[in-house]
């Protein structure tokens, strides 16, 4: 077994420019948010109960291939799994609902199961038996998840898959805070960021 202490990046010259590194942009991203968040508002009473996540799901899914593919970016299923994959980066992105993001306290778990398909898909995040930190993966190829709460919070995320769920992180990336926040907090956010303990993983 090893440890590995999770990157956490949540201010502003720490954020724009890993993003940068992984060839998008904080501003697609967050119109992919939006995009999710005003579909999933779409659901009433009368659809199924799993609606809102359906269409938060398929329209955020499209909304980041909108914003992406062509530039530098196409659209990739590996394994079954709908996402955004860049050639030259060696990066893919995916869309997912999950019960909470940017929250120190707590890791996102995804609103409905991980199936084999985003295990094997995610196989890249580790290295032997340990998951591994790189700007832009050498020596493998890494995966991301762009993960959005129901309030609206949202991060770009490389975790690890196992028993159906995201079971460690390699990397989180904050983008918004929620629903109050159209990314202007996170732009303005000056307070020390040492007041909590760092996520520790064991692989």
């Amino acid at each position: 077994m090893g440890l590995i202490e999770t990157v956490v990046l949540r201010k502003p010259w720490e954020v724009e420019p890993r993003i940068l590194q992984l060839a998008l942009t904080r501003e697609g991203l967050l119109r992919a948010v939006r995009v999710a968040r005003s579909e999933a508002a779409n659901a009433t009473p009368h659809h199924c109960a799993n609606a809102a996540g359906t269409f938060a799901y398929q329209h955020g899914t499209w909304a980041l291939r909108n914003e992406f593919v062509g530039r530098g970016w196409r659209v990739e299923r590996p394994n079954g799994v709908e996402a955004i994959w860049n050639d030259d980066e060696k990066v893919r992105v995916v869309f997912s609902n999950v019960d909470v993001a940017c929250d120190y306290s707590a890791t996102p778990k995804p609103r409905s199961g991980k199936g084999a398909g985003a295990e094997r898909t995610c196989i890249g995040n580790m290295f032997g038996e340990l998951p591994t930190f790189a700007a832009a993966p050498s020596d493998g190829e890494a995966t991301f998840y762009l993960m959005v709460d129901e309030k609206g919070a949202a991060e770009l995320s490389r975790p690890v898959v196992s028993s159906g769920t995201f079971s460690a992180f390699i990397e989180r990336i904050y983008l918004c805070f929620g629903d109050e926040d159209d990314g202007s907090a996170l732009l303005e956010a000056d307070d020390a960021a040492d007041d909590f303990d760092p996520q520790v993983i064991r692989i």
